[in-house]
């Protein structure tokens, strides 16, 4: 797809008009025009002149050199605007302006940005690190092979919210008209699928939503989406993931086969910290895509400490302790430089590790809530971190097995329900997984956050919430 198919030239020239006239008292000449207008296209001197009529060397000489500098200053942003260059910088200032309005707009749900209707409160974006081939590979599953559903799923603070912001951000600035609807829609815990689909409906003014059954609001819905290009944010959706409640999980699965199996123009985009598989059956099909999404990669990751004033040759383990989750780095760094004066080494001699509080609120819901965790899964972690901790080492499954038997004490012991409950917990990202080769059995660990939340079990929910009887009943063949 084009990258300027719906951000048209002229639009482009609006905003630099604006910001010329801000900054030099006046606007730009034909001459000027011409010349941006041949550099967008990729055009040299030479062709621009033939096209224009104006003398290739006054192009050259004459307006480009003093251009060049004053849109250096007024648009450059530190960087140097020069005839090969001018084409990003005035894409990227176009983006800025674009969603500046696009945040006015989900304050009045009747403003229109382009041919697009935006509604709700889409996550603010004030830093964005790397991400670059998670971005280009979202937009393909979306835009080139006609997803319905894309999951995103990962532990808390991995930054779900603001990639799928940042994705949106960069689709509809490629194509605004390619979707009627832009809608952001956070899931509360409070909320069930009755209410997510009752306040879709009013959001689309379907129609009234009062006294009809959840089966007809979701053949509403569906209507919708398939008469209508709409691109739906469901933010957090782990929030109502009552995985335990068996007629709930029966609406789960009349929706997600409504949105992911039937035909419609539409795609929704679901973050949740919970697979969507564990909510619901999802039939796994060429409609619906699902990403695991780590931390950051290490540059990225070192630029958003770098950024926060942390320098240092600890900066790799500080990356390493906490994963490259964006949310947890940004904490910590406060907080080093909070109370240690920035000092990186300051704080690693006092050789503990920090739980953010993005991290904790997760791990509350996770051993607080019923049906999020099984007694099982539970005892696993447990016995990971303080197996971790004794002997500074990944755990072999054998030796998993085996000491959970006679931790337990049990004498049989199913052992497809402690890999799928291993499996559960490696997908939520709660224990880490990993082999030395092919040939080798895995062997299981847990990041120092979640080790630390759990040893120290600051609001007595992790062995408070265990029973001895439930659990044996839920281990045994």
């Amino acid at each position: 797809m084009s990258s300027n198919k719906n951000l048209s030239l002229e639009a482009v020239l609006e905003i630099l008009q604006e910001r010329v006239f801000h900054h030099t008292g006046r606007y730009l000449s034909r001459s000027e025009i011409v010349l941006i207008k041949g550099s967008w296209d990729g055009k040299d001197y030479k062709e621009i002149a033939s096209d224009s009529g104006y003398n290739m060397h006054y192009l050259q000489t004459g307006v480009g050199t003093a251009l060049w500098a004053m849109l250096t200053e007024v648009v450059g942003e530190g960087v140097q605007v020069k005839k090969l260059t001018l084409r990003n910088i005035l894409l990227k200032l176009a983006k800025k302006e674009y969603f500046k309005k696009l945040e006015t707009s989900y304050k009045n749900v009747d403003r229109l940005i382009g041919a697009t209707r935006a509604y709700g409160d889409f996550p603010k974006i004030t830093s964005f690190y790397g991400r670059q081939d998670e971005i280009r590979i979202l937009k393909n599953e979306i835009v080139l092979f006609n997803k319905r559903c894309i999951a995103l799923i990962g532990i808390a603070g991995i930054g779900k919210s603001i990639l799928a912001s940042k994705l949106i951000e960069e689709i509809v600035l490629e194509d605004a008209s390619n979707y009627e609807y832009v809608v952001w829609k956070r899931i509360n815990r409070s909320s069930r699928i009755d209410n997510l689909v009752t306040d879709l409906i009013n959001i689309f003014k379907i129609e009234e939503a009062k006294h009809i059954t959840l089966e007809t609001k979701l053949y509403l819905l569906l209507k919708h989406l398939q008469s209508y290009r709409c691109l739906l944010v469901l933010d957090g959706f782990e929030a109502i993931a009552q995985v335990d409640i068996f007629e709930k999980k029966l609406e789960y699965e009349d929706f997600f086969a409504g949105i992911t199996q039937e035909k419609h123009q539409s795609c929704v985009i679901v973050t949740s910290q919970v697979p969507l598989r564990e909510v619901a059956y999802v039939n796994v099909n060429s409609s619906i895509a699902s990403f695991q999404i780590e931390g950051l990669k290490e540059d990225a990751a070192m630029q958003l400490i770098r950024e926060k004033g942390i320098t240092g040759a600890k900066c790799k383990e500080l990356i390493e302790t906490y994963r490259g989750n964006p949310s947890e780095l940004e904490a910590i760094c406060d907080r080093i430089n909070h109370i240690f004066g920035g000092s990186i080494e300051k704080f690693f001699d006092y050789k503990t590790t920090v739980i953010g509080p993005r991290i904790e609120a997760m791990l509350n819901l996770q051993f607080g809530q019923n049906g999020l965790l099984t007694d099982l899964q539970k005892q696993i972690m447990i016995y990971l971190a303080e197996e971790i901790t004794k002997n500074s080492a990944l755990v072999p499954f054998s030796k998993l097995i085996n000491d959970l038997k006679e931790r337990l004490k049990l004498e049989v012991m199913s052992i497809s329900k402690v890999i799928s409950a291993l499996e559960v917990l490696e997908q939520r990202s709660l224990i880490e997984a990993s082999k030395k080769s092919s040939k080798h059995e895995l062997s299981y660990g847990m990041e120092p956050v979640v080790k630390k939340y759990i040893l120290v079990d600051p609001h007595g929910l992790i062995y408070k919430s265990l029973s001895k009887k439930e659990l044996t009943s839920s281990v045994q063949e």
